[in-house]
């Protein structure tokens, strides 16, 4: 018993007395190699043991409570190269040299739950987007803000539409039914990126129907609510090796944001206010009428009673795009943020007021976010970070894309000719529109369509260093957080609309959509360090345990015939009530060992994921994904060349089945023998009992080089990704009762390449130059089918559509094409998936210039532009009348691209390649002698001119080669209809520093 219990107390002294009783306080400076400025946020820290601090303003930090024996003190910060001093037994003061990285070799990346490595080891390709890449230039959402910067990530916008919409996917395509979405993580917490409809479709009709599951509702991704200027970094894990950390939810990749934190020191105030504009960048146009005989031709006899000047060349044109969408209201966008603290406590507080002005009559977009992180430290061996964030916003999208009632805006233009004036009269009212029954200007004015959201997201992280010798440390790590949001849409079209009376006979139609989310988190981690004093190797291992929930509730009314016009659910005679209740739990653990040995230079990485969840038909059976890699840095191999790496990494991870994919649906009946009853809908989906989640086996190999002196590095990455047990649907017997059931099966293959080049030329005090240019390329192919080749989203052959068949790929576009004698034949037009995309980075600086711009390049691709088609339909199209010989054929292109349809459909199948200025900013800053005059306080000032979007080159016809009807989607992009037009964006801003 006194053996037992003089143990113990041996351990407890172990646990909490350092190796050595005498510490010494250590103080120092942090400059800058270059220009002997003193650097601000460099992290020093004491090798083997948690004591860590960050430099002030002055560049000086001071380290208490350090052994007097012989210590190694580690220097890092971001955009400098790490140094290592070795500090003597008695020394207690010390000046440190930083010289710049402007690669960035020295961030740290992450690679597991708890743990990183320095990018010059990394074993596999992560992309790292600063918060500065980020907040360059004013953006709607993160994912806006992050195209062109991240390799081998294609972000598209499925319209114009004000407030966002975006769809993110990373290294081709992974699933062809299940999600597309990469999983995001904001500070160790997963949060919701869930796209909810609106409902619009209850006036639309464009799915001929009303419930939660549309996808033609130019609806927003829940990323948007994010505020772009709070990010201090984004690492975007593209592969499996990377994200099978994650397990079942990665297959997609993993966005990581980190936002940023308070530094010791002063009190730091920022403050930036934006003003700014957005123009439409694109418009369509339509046919202008020269004589009588060409608009009765095209519209009727009717057409002579409003082309009254048919005896004047030129007649009458009314631009209905220009009334519509030539708007140019006033946006701004005010930030203000401080931080500040000591040694023990860091705070960083944040602000955002934004309102974006919409380029259509009645939208827009305005955003109101407040942050607050803390981070605090108990003694040198507990910490707690709280990261706080909540917000609302508003945006008011008008009302696009596809519709089947002839509402929409871009539905009406093409059948309504520019002779015809829709403009508001002096009284106020509308004049109707006689060749479709609807009013563009007029919907656009009356109508309603705001989106309103509340969220909060709360994540907190506590850090406990148990365990710290010389040669060895542990800690655990306690990582949790909740994600709520409430999202009401709510629509109005009141009976005064030309097209309400006459569309269902129940004039006036009030729609009300509540969506509420939560997402719930909580992990935990151990990671133990083990370094000899010898330092021949560091070995780290981690374990953790971690689950989550996430819970969806959608209500929705469609309330018609509004009683007395009033623009509430409950004024209205004939009212529907849906809802739709997901609630999904997820469990896993994750176990990883690093090796890092040879001088720092090999780096060896195995780890595995097991993890269930409630998606699965069998919520209780653990799927196992693992995950190797390795990477080797040879120094200066060839006299040009400072540092090379190869590395290779293989991994898996899954994508889990959609909430409902497993279960029977029932569905409502009024009544069984006078008692309300719930039925299996005939010829309905059937349950599955052993749905599970998708599986992908990546291999991804490379090499990154190094050149003068650090100045310019070459990143190349090939990759495979084979996925397995696609989530499809077969089609059952219809004796049994069933339409289909969603089953796993079929193989997809995707393999591409990605390059990366950096160059720093030009590093001075006075200047610096650098400049960054990428390419990726991916191809994907079906290898196994196990059901008939079918057909996704699309408008049939003869439009185009996508097909699936085994050995072809999964984003081909089939349609009709004429043979020789005359026949038709269906096969491949097209393919949504381009060549590939180059993206070109420049940030020049000359003492206080900055000019910053970056180009967007997209090579081939396919887009079904179905607007078109129906401006021809509408004999409309600006073109249309523009003669052609065709043979001995005379006649005008609109009326040949009719003739040929629908036995040709390539002629709507058109080329999206494209080449965009993304971004454009040149900014001054305003010298020290003039910035005293700002006030007392005042320490930097600058002033930029930027713009987002300002120049396309593109021989697309349609408004935009990004957009996307469908929303997001894995495979359906690329479908032109009706969309929200796109614009450029112009900004004015003033930062000011205290």
């Amino acid at each position: 018993m006194r053996l037992r219990c003089a143990l113990m107390a041996i351990a407890v002294l172990l646990l909490s007395v350092p190796a050595a009783a005498q510490t010494r306080t250590v103080t120092g400076t942090v400059t800058d190699a270059s220009t002997g400025q003193p650097l601000e946020g460099a992290r020093v820290s004491v090798r083997g043991t948690s004591l860590a601090t960050t430099s002030g303003a002055s560049g000086q930090f001071t380290l208490g409570n350090v052994p007097t024996g012989s210590i190694t003190i580690a220097i890092r910060r971001i955009g400098s190269n790490p140094q290592d001093i070795v500090l003597p037994p008695g020394q207690a003061e010390v000046r440190v040299s930083l010289t710049r990285d402007p690669l960035r070799l020295s961030d740290v990346v992450v690679t597991g739950q708890a743990t990183g490595v320095e990018r010059r080891n990394l074993a596999n390709a992560v992309a790292t987007v600063s918060g500065e890449d980020v907040s360059r230039v004013s953006a709607q959402t993160v994912e806006q803000a992050l195209q062109g910067k991240v390799i081998g990530a294609s972000i598209q916008a499925n319209s114009g539409a004000p407030g966002g919409g975006m769809q993110m996917r990373m290294r081709g395509v992974t699933s062809i039914n299940a999600s597309s979405e990469p999983l995001y993580v904001i500070d160790g917490v997963v949060v919701s990126n869930v796209a909810i409809p609106s409902n619009q479709n209850a006036v639309t009709k464009s799915t001929q129907g009303s419930n939660p599951s549309l996808t033609q509702d130019n609806q927003v991704n829940r990323i948007a609510d994010i505020n772009p200027n709070d990010i201090e970094n984004i690492e975007v894990l593209k592969g499996a090796s990377a994200s099978a950390i994650y397990g079942s939810r990665a297959s997609n990749g993993v966005v990581i944001i980190t936002t940023r934190r308070g530094r010791s020191g002063e009190r730091r105030v920022n403050a930036t206010q934006r003003i700014g504009f957005s123009k439409i960048s694109n418009t369509l146009g339509s046919r202008t009428f020269t004589t009588l005989a060409d608009a009765t031709a095209a519209f009727g006899a009717s057409a002579a009673n409003y082309f009254t000047n048919y005896f004047t060349p030129g007649g009458p044109v009314y631009n209905h795009e220009e009334e519509l969408a030539g708007h140019t209201p006033l946006s701004s966008e005010s930030v203000v943020d401080f931080s500040g603290g000591d040694s023990d406590t860091r705070y960083f507080a944040s602000g955002l007021w934004k309102k974006d002005g919409g380029i259509i009559t009645n939208t827009g977009y305005g955003k109101q976010s407040v942050r607050a992180n803390l981070d605090q430290d108990f003694g040198k061996r507990l910490n707690f970070s709280l990261q706080t964030q909540a917000l609302k916003s508003i945006a008011q999208r008008g009302l696009t894309n596809n519709d089947n009632a002839s509402v929409s805006f871009w539905m009406v233009f093409p059948f309504t000719p520019s002779f015809v004036n829709l403009e508001r009269n002096p009284d106020g009212t509308y004049p109707s529109n006689p060749f479709v029954a609807s009013n563009p200007l007029q919907t656009a004015a009356l109508m309603k369509n705001d989106e309103k959201v509340q969220r909060s997201i709360l994540s907190g992280r506590l850090t406990f260093n148990a365990i710290e010798r010389q040669a060895f440390n542990l800690k655990f790590v306690v990582n949790g957080g909740a994600d709520q949001f409430s999202q009401e849409n709510s629509l109005l079209f009141p009976p005064e609309l030309q097209f309400e009376p006459t569309d269902d006979g129940e004039p006036g139609t009030a729609l009300l959509s509540n969506s509420n989310n939560l997402n719930l988190n909580l992990g935990t981690n151990g990671v133990f360090t083990f370094t000899p004093l010898s330092g021949a190797f560091t070995a780290t291992t981690s374990v953790g345990v971690n689950g989550s929930s996430r819970d969806l509730r959608i209500s929705r009314i469609v309330s018609r015939n509004l009683v007395g016009g009033l623009g509430i659910v409950g004024a209205g005679t004939d009212v529907r009530v849906l809802e739709q209740r997901q609630r999904v739990e997820d469990f896993g653990l994750f176990a990883q060992e690093e090796f890092l040995t040879y001088g720092e230079r090999l780096l060896l990485t195995a780890g595995i994921n097991a993890d269930r969840s409630s998606a699965n038909s069998d919520t209780e059976k653990y799927f196992y994904y693992p995950k190797f890699s390795g990477s080797f840095r040879f120094p200066q191999p060839f006299r040009f060349v400072e540092e090379a790496k190869i590395r290779a990494a293989y991994g898996q991870s899954g994508n889990q089945p959609l909430f409902g994919q497993k279960f029977t649906p029932l569905s409502a009946i009024e009544n069984i023998a006078g008692l309300p009853g719930l039925v299996v809908p005939v010829q309905g989906p059937v349950g599955s009992t052993n749905l599970h989640p998708e599986r992908q086996r990546e291999f991804e190999a490379g090499a990154d080089i190094g050149f003068i002196g650090g100045r310019a590095s070459l990143e190349v990455t090939g990759f495979r990704k084979d996925i397995s047990d696609l989530l499809l649907q077969r089609t059952l017997a219809p004796s049994s009762g069933f339409g289909f059931e969603i089953f796993n099966g079929g193989k997809l293959r995707t393999t591409g390449a990605e390059v990366g080049v950096n160059l720093a030329p030009i590093q001075t005090p006075d200047a610096d130059w650098s400049f960054r240019t990428s390419y990726a390329s991916t191809r994907s192919k079906i290898i196994a089918l196990p059901v008939p080749t079918f057909r996704g989203l699309g408008f049939g052959t003869a439009l185009g559509s996508f097909q699936f068949e085994e050995g072809a790929s999964p984003t081909q576009i089939v349609g009709n094409d004429s043979l020789p004698n005359g026949s038709t034949v269906v096969r491949k037009i097209g393919d949504a998936n381009p060549s590939f995309t180059m993206s070109f980075v420049n940030n020049l600086r000359f003492k206080s210039l900055r000019l910053y711009g970056l180009l967007d390049w997209q090579h081939g691709g396919s887009i079904i532009n179905l607007t078109k088609f129906l401006y021809d339909l509408g004999s409309n199209t600006a073109d249309y009348a523009e003669p052609i010989t065709v043979g001995t054929l005379q006649t005008t292109k609109g009326a040949n691209r009719l003739r040929l349809f629908p036995k040709q459909t390539a002629m709507y199948v058109e080329d999206a390649s494209f080449l965009k200025l993304r971004e454009l900013t040149l900014s001054v800053e305003v010298p020290s002698t003039m910035v005293s005059r700002f006030g007392r306080g005042v320490r930097t000032a600058e002033l930029s001119f930027s713009g987002r979007n300002l120049w396309t080159h593109t021989d697309y016809t349609g408004l935009d080669p990004e957009v996307s009807n469908f929303g997001n989607q894995p495979i359906g992009r690329n479908i032109d209809v009706a969309p929200f037009p796109p614009s450029r964006s112009f900004w004015f801003s003033l930062s000011l520093g205290f």
